[in-house]
This record gives C-alpha cells, structure tokens and sequence, in this order.
C-alpha cells in the first residue's frame, strides 16, 4: 500500500512538472496557427455561411481599421440583439471593433433612383450603424455599387457575392473569397477612395 501511494506521488510530481510545458505548446501552437492563418498569400474560399464565422473572427482580432463597400447591408426587421441570426451577429461584430477604437467605415450603395430598395435598406442600416460609432458613407450616385468587399488591417480581403442580409447568408448560394495580401490590399484602398 505504502509502495502504491509512493508510485502515485511519483506520477503526481511527473505531471506537476509537465502540465505546465504542455499548457505553453498548446499556447504556442494556437498562436501559430493563427499567425498562418493571416500569413500573406494565402485564400479561402467561403461558400455560404462559413463567411460568417471567417468575418466574425477576423474583426474581433482587428487591430486598427475595417472598411467595406456594400451593395446591400440590411438590418430592418431584425432583433439585433439576437446573435444566433447572421445580420445581428456581423453587426454587432463591426459595432464591437468600433467600441475597441477600430476605425470601422462602411460605404453602401445609393441608388438615384429613389424607389430602389436596396435605398431604403441602406439607409436604414446606416443611421443605425452611425450611432453606433461607425463611419458611413455613400458611393458616387453617378454608378451603381455592386461590390461585397471589406478590408481589415489593411491586409485581409474579403470578396464575393455575399450581401450582408439574412437572404445572402442562410437562404441563397453564395460564395466568397478571403485573402490575405497587403499589395493586393492597396488596389483595394484605391478602389475604396474612387467609389466615395
């Protein structure tokens, strides 16, 4: 019985003294895979809902600025507060960056036609987003924007056919790209000052 407890506080010590250098690899290899994970040159394709989950993350380990150009950004009739719908969850993820002093712009669409829906949508959804801290802008009338892009941090580009509406992320096919490439990055600030 003695030689029994002797064994078991031998094992004890043994992982006493391992727990702690297996808690820091486990540590260090998380942090490495999300430093691949925004290693330059590297794509994703999002098909569908796996856009939320990219985006989400993404703009929580934002560290200085968020800028998209959206065709169509609808809140209305949605309880933003209600974070298992897509619209509310990417919401308040933009809301949230802004909150840590991220510098979040959104430029939306803005139809001269003034029956256009995506109009309403838009205009709905900026008033919102601006009292919340959110930079809102609205493209040349003179041409239709289309886009479904966003930067982060200058570096990760998100781009595709994905609105931020319920349709586009539960009910319809979608696919978008996620890149990380700070050259690429630069035509797509270029793209972003010439819509405004």
């Amino acid at each position: 019985m003695a030689r029994d407890r002797k064994n078991y506080s031998y094992i004890i010590t043994a992982l006493k003294i391992i727990s702690p250098a297996l808690f820091a690899l486990f540590i260090f290899l998380t942090n490495l895979i999300a430093y691949n994970d925004r290693e330059e040159g590297t794509y994703k394709i999002l098909n569908n809902e796996e856009y939320i989950k990219s985006f989400v993350s993404d703009t929580a380990k934002a560290e200085k600025s968020i800028t998209c150009a959206l065709f169509m950004y609808k809140i209305d009739n949605y309880n933003l507060g209600n974070l298992e719908e897509p619209v509310p969850l990417l919401t308040s993820a933009l809301v949230n960056a802004a909150k840590r002093n991220i510098n979040v712009t959104i430029i939306f669409e803005k139809s001269n036609y003034k029956d256009d829906l995506s109009n309403k949508y838009n205009e709905v959804t900026a008033k919102y987003l601006s009292k919340n801290g959110i930079k809102v802008l609205f493209d040349n009338e003179s041409r239709k924007l289309h886009a479904k892009l966003c930067l982060i941090d200058d570096n990760i580009i998100y781009t595709g056919s994905h609105n931020f509406t319920y349709s586009a992320m539960k009910r319809n096919s979608e696919s978008s790209v996620r890149i990380v490439s700070a050259n690429e990055a630069e035509k797509v600030q270029e793209y972003f000052s010439k819509i405004q």
